[in-house]
């Protein structure tokens, strides 16, 4: 069996972004959005105590909203480990909380069943070896330093040993998310590519990696899965003329990180819109929360999991093991399929009938998920107009966010 298969059958996951940045609130990239005063911002260390992080509870929320794996952030672009680095002291354990929170997510969410995943970002806004017109040096100064060949040697022995100790310190790791590629770095193999590859499976051999460590894909390694950003994709993303397994990373509000301030929430029918729009075109949604300097995620974000919950408990079937189908979806929805099983999923309410494209004469049955009743097929009325091969049904009481399961006969 590909080790992909699981990911591809999952298709929807969990996102964790988590650090010192949620105690001043504005978001993950909180380092760099503002000028700091020196060891300001790295002073928010010395009082992360998130007391009431409930790792087992928020890996049961993820497990009942149909969520298969998570990817948690191990460190961000700000430099700060969420794990028991040994190779820094800006580091989780040095915190009052003292705990590695990295080790209870992998344990938590190990034991409720759901692959585990590791974000680690490549950048290091910290360290002295990493420039970039993206670091808060340039965003606040308008100036990039040049590091010394030594310093970044340094940079890049850094981020491989953190990797390694990753890969070889909690158990079987399934994906790897490296984050970010930098337009900037566009044509550089910046992180030693390779050499970071060859260890990560070395010790993990059965692991995914995404494609982050490369800005430009065509001329470098296939990477296992390729990683758009906050959107539904069209159509499958086509790398060296093939298409590719990939997932869209979202998030719930507007925000990575925790964010005071952002309430723009999304509603739980355009989430699962999303989601249905990803596998629709054969690719997974990771959908993000961030938990605030409490480690709570917030009320609001608990009720969009527990709505998307209530959906899968009806419709699972119609995401996990499912892709893009060949049939052309009618107007104001999209399929997914598997095998001889094509799931129509409404993104707005019918105003009526549903006219289905190339499916006259190829049903078996039709249902809608959230009742159990059969689908009228319209077969004497209303087809004065219609091409040959489409098809009339009358989904009665149907609306948007349900799904008709439409059983197509054996060819």
């Amino acid at each position: 069996m590909s080790k992909i298969k699981w990911f591809t059958d999952s298709r929807f996951g969990m996102f964790i972004h988590w650090g010192i940045y949620a105690i001043p609130a504005i978001g993950e990239w909180a380092y760099a959005q503002k000028e700091w005063k020196e060891n300001e911002y790295q002073g928010f260390a010395k009082v992360f105590d998130p007391q009431k992080f409930d790792p087992g509870r928020l890996a049961k929320l993820a497990s009942a909203a149909g969520m298969k794996y998570v990817v948690f952030t191990t460190r961000h672009h700000d430099g700060f480990c969420m794990f028991d680095s040994h190779y820094t002291d800006y580091k989780v354990t040095n915190t009052p909380y003292g705990k590695d929170i990295v080790r209870m997510v992998v344990e938590a969410f190990r034991k409720e069943g759901l692959k585990i995943g590791f974000y680690h970002s490549l950048p290091d806004w910290t360290h002295p070896g990493y420039a970039d017109p993206e670091t808060p040096e340039y965003m606040q100064k308008k100036t990039v330093r040049t590091p010394t060949a030594q310093e970044y040697a340094d940079f890049k022995e850094l981020l491989f040993n953190h990797i390694e100790q990753l890969m070889t310190g909690y158990g079987k790791i399934d994906l790897l998310f490296c984050d970010y590629t930098s337009k900037y770095k566009d044509g550089v193999d910046y992180f030693d590519r390779e050499r970071i590859l060859e260890m990560v499976y070395r010790h993990q051999p059965d692991i995914i990696v995404n494609d982050r460590l490369a800005y430009f894909k065509d001329d470098v390694c296939d990477f296992d899965y390729y990683t758009p950003e906050i959107c539904v994709m069209n159509a499958p993303p086509v790398v060296k003329g093939k298409e590719v397994v990939w997932e869209s990373c979202t998030t719930m509000n507007d925000h990575w990180g925790y964010c005071a301030g952002d309430n723009n929430y999304k509603d739980a029918h355009s989430l699962i819109s999303a989601l249905m729009g990803c596998v629709s075109q054969s690719g997974n949604m990771l959908l993000n929360v961030g938990p605030d300097a409490d480690g709570c995620i917030g009320m609001t974000a608990e009720e969009r999991l527990r709505e998307i919950g209530k959906w899968f408990d009806i419709h699972a079937d119609a995401v996990y093991g499912c892709s893009a189908s060949k049939h052309q979806a009618p107007y104001g929805c999209c399929y997914t399929q598997n095998g001889n099983k094509l799931y129509c999923f409404l993104l707005i309410t019918p105003v009526g009938d549903i006219i289905l494209p190339e499916l006259k004469g190829k049903i078996e049955s039709i249902k809608l998920m959230r009742t159990q009743t059969e689908v009228q097929i319209i077969d004497f009325w209303g087809y004065e107009l219609l091409k040959s091969d489409e098809e009339r049904i009358r989904p009665a009481g149907a609306k948007a966010g349900d799904v008709l399961e439409i059983t197509l006969r054996e060819c």
